[in-house]
């Protein structure tokens, strides 16, 4: 075969591109979605009681287990939030798979989540518990289900409560929000759980809930929902978070807000299987005095 050197050039050219193609569909697809990371935060909590100090709260949010997704993926996560040994869990919500426009679908795909992804959050081991929130995804299939659920596993939901960590010094609270989109906050009860001065972290599915959350006593928000853009382009960022507070820049981590220090976990899983430059996380959090009050007589958690 006689061909020219610029055609074989191109042919080699189209080759690669072809493989670099099916190299990033197969990592995006494949590969990344299963990676799920552990990542450990330190954070300075002014005010908090000494008996907190290094007090540890492992975060997982939207495991969307459904019929896209292997349950050893909620498996390694809950084997990593263990790994942290962790005082509380908190779950931030979307726990399986479902659409709006599908409810009779959707229900019944939650139906198999509940059977085969409840053995696995039983698993899950912490000193004070696991408590939990409700997102979107569960309202689509079944609010009053996915919360009997969740009771039924010895999960505290937390839809509009606080829990009151107490210490011998102190202390610390607690408080759940209702989903932002599909559930119902009632911003007079939201006010009175975040009132006084003891410290609280507020638990959201959703990160813009976190303008219902601007009081003295809120040191942070944990949300999740945005899966951290799922796709993150280098420069441009995620073209999608589903969130005012979120633009393309912050789709997760610490985002900048005018309301409240705020947390967005990237999260387990995910509906559609593809992620390129937002792996899906477990976060550990430990509390921290800050160091300007290390003065304090500090007391074991």
């Amino acid at each position: 075969m006689n061909w020219a050197l610029p055609d074989v050039v191109l042919a080699l050219l189209a080759l690669a591109a072809t493989a670099a193609l099916a190299a990033f569909i197969w990592h995006a697809v494949v590969v990344a979605p299963s990676d799920v990371q552990l990542t450990v935060l330190d954070v300075e909590v002014p005010g908090l009681p000494v008996a907190f100090d290094d007090y540890r709260i492992a975060v997982l949010g939207d495991f969307h287990h459904g019929p896209q997704q292997p349950i050893s993926r909620a498996r390694r996560a809950v084997a990593l939030a263990n790994s942290h040994a962790p005082h509380l869990v908190a779950l931030l919500g979307d726990y399986g798979t479902s659409e709006w426009f599908a409810p009779a679908l959707s229900r019944r795909w939650y139906r198999r989540t509940f059977e085969q992804l409840g053995p696995v959050l039983q698993q899950l081991r912490a000193r004070d518990g696991v408590v939990a929130v409700i997102g979107n995804h569960d309202y689509y299939a079944s609010g009053g289900e996915t919360i009997e659920w969740l009771q039924r596993l010895g999960i505290r939901v937390l839809r509009g409560e606080a829990l009151e960590l107490p210490s011998t010094s102190g202390s610390l609270r607690v408080v759940g929000v209702d989903d932002f989109e599909e559930g119902e906050i009632d911003a007079a009860k939201v006010a009175a759980l975040l009132a006084g001065d003891t410290p609280t972290i507020v638990l959201s599915h959703h990160p813009d809930a976190t303008q219902h959350c601007q009081f003295p006593a809120v040191r942070f928000v944990l949300a999740g929902h945005t899966h951290g853009g799922q796709v993150v382009l280098p420069w441009i960022g995620a073209p999608v978070t589903r969130s005012s507070l979120c633009p393309p820049g912050q789709p997760s981590g610490w985002v900048a807000n005018p309301h409240a220090p705020l947390f967005v976990t990237r999260g387990v899983g995910s509906q559609v299987p593809l992620r390129f430059g937002a792996p899906p996380e477990v976060v550990a959090l430990t509390l921290r005095l800050p160091a300007a009050e290390r003065g304090r007589v500090a007391s074991p958690a």
